[in-house]
């Protein structure tokens, strides 16, 4: 009886095994006959899905995709994130996105690696003395899921970024924290045991160089 139980036991894994195989050979065979050849079309789709779904304003210049390994990887590049007033608020020059197999079993989105460049924040405070991060008034209510799900990706970096600061309310220069480089890891049971690794590095904020 035990003999059987364990037979069955090996043949279900194995063809559990065979299926895993199967859908992931179907999903990287569509990933490169597919959407690679043809990613660059969908831009503008995917930046009016995204601009529904942020409620703001998206547009992204361009997109491009290969491989990296055995790991889809995608550019993007110049995505430019407005304002209620239609003023750049969040620019990213360019991003590299390296997409994980986990995503499958984890039924979410994970990435090996989400690398953005040179992105340009503004944080600005409006005469009323609201706050607006990135065009998204802080006032508001709180919505933590993106915030999660970055923590959740094996490793996100940001490097060179320049954050604005402007301050309408005291109608004070325009400053910039300039150089600023974050980097966090994490573990596969980083949801379990929280654990992450930070790194931070700047040059200070500067004042802006007067151009009107």
């Amino acid at each position: 009886m035990l003999k059987k139980t364990l037979r069955w036991v090996y043949r279900s894994a194995l063809w559990l095994m065979l299926a895993v195989l199967t859908v992931i050979l179907i999903a990287a065979l569509a990933i490169q006959f597919w959407v690679m050849p043809n990613i660059g079309r969908y831009k503008n789709d995917i930046a009016a899905y995204a601009t529904r779904a942020a409620s703001q304003k998206i547009a992204i210049g361009n997109i491009t995709a290969d491989w990296q390994g055995i790991n889809p990887h995608l550019t993007l590049s110049n995505i430019d994130i407005f304002d209620a007033q239609n003023r750049p608020a969040l620019q990213l020059k360019k991003t590299d996105i390296l997409i994980s197999w986990l995503s499958m079993p984890l039924l979410e989105p994970h990435l090996s690696e989400l690398a953005i460049h040179a992105p340009e924040l503004t944080i600005r405070r409006t005469a009323s003395g609201e706050i607006f991060v990135a065009g998204i008034s802080m006032s508001g209510e709180s919505k933590p899921d993106l915030p999660n799900w970055l923590l959740r990706q094996s490793r996100v970096k940001v490097d060179q970024a320049k954050i604005i600061w402007l301050d309408e309310k005291r109608n004070a220069p325009a400053l910039s924290l300039n150089d600023f480089n974050v980097e966090i890891s994490s573990s596969l049971l980083s949801g379990l045991v929280e654990s992450h690794t930070f790194t931070l590095s700047t040059i200070g904020w500067q004042q802006q160089p007067h151009t009107g």
